[in-house]
C-alpha cells in the first residue's frame, strides 16, 4: 500500500524540521563562537592600549583608544554589520607598520634625539634660556588624553571650535592652532568641536591651543625643569617631554 499524501506531508514536514533544528544549532554555536573571538579582539585592543602607554606613544595610544572604544560598541549593539567593520577596518588601517619608529627602544630613541638636538640647539637653547630663568608657572592641560605644557600668560579661551582647524581668523589675522588637523580623529563626516586657549608670544603674536580640560597649574623651576626636561625635535613646537607620577607631559613652546 502506497503511503498517502498526508503521511508523505508528514514524513516531509519532520525532515525540514529535523534541518532546522540542526541549522538552529549550528548558529548557536556559531553565536558563541563569535562573542569568544571578540572577547579576543577585546583583549587584543586593551594589549595595545598598554603597549602604547608603556612605550609612551601619543599617536598609537590615541588612535588604540579609539578602536577599543569602536569595539566595546560594536559588542554592545550586537550587530555584526557591514559598516560595523568598514568602520573597525578604517581605523586599523590608521594604524601603519611605518610609523612603527614610535615603538623604538628608549636608547636608540635618546640617541636619535641626542643627533637631532645638536642640529637644532641653536634654535632651541635661546628660548629655553629665556623662557625657563627661574621659577616657571605653567597651564596644564588635556586634548584626546595627551597631557601638554605651555608657560603660562594672559590668555583668554574660545569654545566649540571645529577639531581640524589648522588656523583660526580673527579679526583679519590668522591665528596658528595646535597641533592643527590630524590629531584629532574623526571618521567620514564626523564633527567634532573643541576649546582653545588664545595666547600671545614675546612679540605679540597670538597662537591657539586645542584643549578638552585645563589642569592644575604647575609651578617649576628653572633647575628641576633642566633635570626633568626630555628634549624631544621630532615635532618643532614641543620642546620636550616630562614624565611625572606615571604620566608623560609634553612641553609646547611659545
Amino acid at each position: 500500500m502506497k503511503p498517502t499524501k498526508k503521511v508523505l506531508g508528514a514524513e516531509e514536514f519532520f525532515q525540514i524540521k529535523i534541518k532546522l533544528e540542526n541549522e538552529l544549532i549550528r548558529l548557536e554555536e556559531l553565536e558563541r563562537e563569535s562573542k569568544d573571538h571578540l572577547t579576543n579582539i577585546l583583549g587584543y585592543s586593551e594589549k595595545l592600549i598598554q603597549l602604547s602607554e608603556s612605550n609612551e606613544s601619543p599617536y598609537f595610544l590615541q588612535r588604540s583608544r579609539r578602536l577599543n572604544t569602536e569595539l566595546h560598541k560594536f559588542q554592545i549593539k550586537n550587530e555584526y554589520k557591514q559598516k560595523e567593520f568598514d568602520s573597525l577596518f578604517h581605523i586599523l588601517d590608521k594604524i601603519k607598520s611605518e610609523d612603527k619608529i614610535e615603538f623604538l627602544d628608549s636608547a636608540l630613541k635618546n640617541r636619535i634625539t641626542r643627533i637631532a638636538n645638536r642640529i637644532s640647539d641653536k634654535k632651541q637653547t635661546p628660548t629655553l634660556s629665556k623662557n625657563l630663568n627661574g621659577k616657571m608657572i605653567f597651564i596644564c592641560y588635556v586634548l584626546e588624553g595627551v597631557n601638554f605644557l605651555i608657560p603660562k600668560k594672559s590668555y583668554r579661551i574660545l569654545r566649540d571650535i571645529p577639531a581640524f582647524k589648522k588656523q583660526l581668523r580673527i579679526k583679519d589675522k590668522s591665528v596658528p592652532l595646535f597641533p592643527g588637523p590630524g590629531f584629532v580623529l574623526m571618521e567620514e563626516g564626523e564633527k567634532k568641536q573643541k576649546n582653545v586657549i588664545l595666547m600671545k608670544d614675546s612679540s605679540k603674536k597670538e597662537f591657539g591651543f586645542y584643549f578638552d580640560e585645563l589642569k592644575e597649574d604647575w609651578a617649576v623651576s628653572k633647575t628641576s625643569l633642566e633635570g626633568l626636561l626630555e628634549k624631544d625635535s621630532t615635532n618643532g613646537q614641543i620642546l620636550g617631554k616630562i614624565k611625572r607620577k606615571g604620566k608623560l607631559y609634553h612641553l609646547v613652546k611659545i
